[in-house]
């Protein structure tokens, strides 16, 4: 489907492996070629942000001694009678 608040073109030389490549993946996601580079690109950005997050997380831990938590719930709730 076509987006409207797309407005940059790009042309990609890409080898006929890559080419295939992107065919395969659009067939299988049943969506078109720019569909599925929007999508990687997307992805990637994604997690380079995400990657961002996890690294300022940690100098905030280096730096100022901040213990995270584990994501640790106590779960024997009825000992607690």
């Amino acid at each position: 489907m076509y987006e409207k608040n797309l407005t940059e073109d790009l042309r990609l030389r890409l080898s006929q492996n890559d080419m295939d490549f992107l065919r395969n993946l659009s067939s299988q996601r049943s969506c078109s070629v720019s569909e599925v580079i929007r999508s990687i690109i997307g992805e990637y950005r994604r997690s380079l942000e995400a990657m961002d997050v996890m690294s300022k997380m940690i100098t905030l831990v280096k730096e100022k001694g901040v213990e995270l938590s584990h994501g640790d719930t106590e779960t024997n709730i009825n000992s607690k009678l």
